[in-house]
């Protein structure tokens, strides 16, 4: 897609050295999605410098049991970069060929190499990758009990999600546990009324019939939108349901950049009316194309993190703050996996507790050049 991202002019980009550093460890609290859960996370961080000694920072923090890639994968594409890459493609951008099938490392070279253009350029990530950052995004926030729900409103959050489907019904007990979550959405409208939003997602755990049955008993929570139903081979043809749907993990099934783009049966599927795009899922480049092309046909977009650490968070951000039009509420909240990182503020969440906005600063908005907690 044309203007989709920068191009590069011959010359600009004058690389020396490259370093990466791992961090991780266990999270205070574990995180959950309808198909697992985890207690720890981990990334690789990679700073790499030009013949100026400016410096940009990435992160590859690929998702146990959702990525493609493994920490092992992105650690061994990212170590001695500089020295692995082989020319230039039409956009004049590098061509890293140990990068190839890697689209978690490929996030964590690309969010360096634009944190490291725009430093220099003296711009944000935002304003280098659109020509403009937009004023404010709203985020969501993952809630599991009606506490959490009351914190996020009084932050002012009023956009929750609700992950649901962690035990499709089979048999009686798991049927109790499902009509739980019936009874927690009935709480949350209960006490919270109309003033919030509620959105849905089940990981693709149900089959279609399953999906329509459920999204129906969902709607009379007045729930706004329903993540990813169904897997990735039935969900174009899911059709309309009683709840708009959006396509999550299907934009990264398989590869992006397959002759044949996948993600086209999403652009006029009957029922879906958002794409979710996870930056780090997709590497920077691909997510602001999805992002773009979803918006080009009317679609919303809604920009999320992989539970990752703070750079990768920025960077989610900023790629956010840098589309034309504003996505839905962004799935860019605090959240437990930065936990496990050693602890940072992040630029974009200064201003204000429950939107996204420009850090004021350069690049990704961190205070100083390389790893922002060194």
């Amino acid at each position: 897609m044309i203007g989709a991202f920068p191009s590069l002019r011959a010359g600009e980009l004058r690389l020396r050295g490259c370093r990466v550093q791992v961090c991780g460890g266990d999270l205070s609290k574990s995180f959950r999605n309808a198909k697992q859960s985890w207690t720890a996370r981990s990334g690789v961080v990679l700073e790499l410098w030009d013949e100026d000694g400016v410096v940009g920072i990435g992160e590859a923090s690929p998702l146990p049991g959702h990525s493609r890639s493994t920490l092992s994968d992105c650690q061994a594409a990212l170590t001695d970069l500089t020295q692995r890459m082989s020319g230039w493609d039409a956009e004049g951008w590098p061509v890293v060929p140990s990068l190839a099938g890697l689209p978690e490392a490929r996030f964590a070279f690309e969010t360096a190499l634009c944190d490291l253009l725009a430093r220099r350029h003296g711009v944000s990530v935002a304003t280098f990758l659109g020509g403009h950052s937009l004023a404010q995004i709203p985020r969501n926030a993952v809630i599991s009990t009606i506490e959490e729900a009351h914190a996020a409103v009084q932050r002012g959050i009023t956009t929750l999600k609700i992950k649901v489907g962690s035990m499709v019904p089979l048999d009686q007990e798991s049927q109790k546990e499902a009509d739980k979550e019936l009874l927690f959405l009935k709480q949350l409208r209960d006490e919270l009324g109309q003033a919030v939003t509620l959105r849905l997602d089940a990981n693709g755990v149900y089959d279609s019939a399953r999906a329509r049955k459920r999204l129906a008993e969902f709607a009379r929570y007045d729930v706004a939108l329903f993540e990813q139903p169904t897997a990735s081979a039935e969900l174009a043809s899911l059709g309309v349901c009683a709840i708009p749907w959006a396509v999550d993990e299907s934009l990264s099934e398989p590869m992006l950049d397959a002759a044949s783009d996948p993600c086209d049966r999403f652009l006029s599927a009957p029922g879906c009316r958002a794409w979710v795009v996870k930056p780090a899922l997709h590497g920077l480049r691909s997510a602001r194309r999805l992002a773009l092309r979803a918006i080009a046909h009317g679609l919303d977009v809604i920009v999320t993190h992989l539970i990752d650490g703070p750079v990768a968070l920025a960077a989610a951000c900023e790629l956010a703050l840098s589309l034309p039009v504003s996505p839905l509420a962004c799935g860019l909240d605090e959240h437990a996996g930065l936990a496990a990182w050693p602890p940072v503020d992040i630029p974009q969440h200064r201003q204000a507790q429950h939107l996204i906005t420009p850090s004021g600063g350069i690049g990704l908005g961190f205070a100083r050049q390389g790893v922002p907690w060194s």
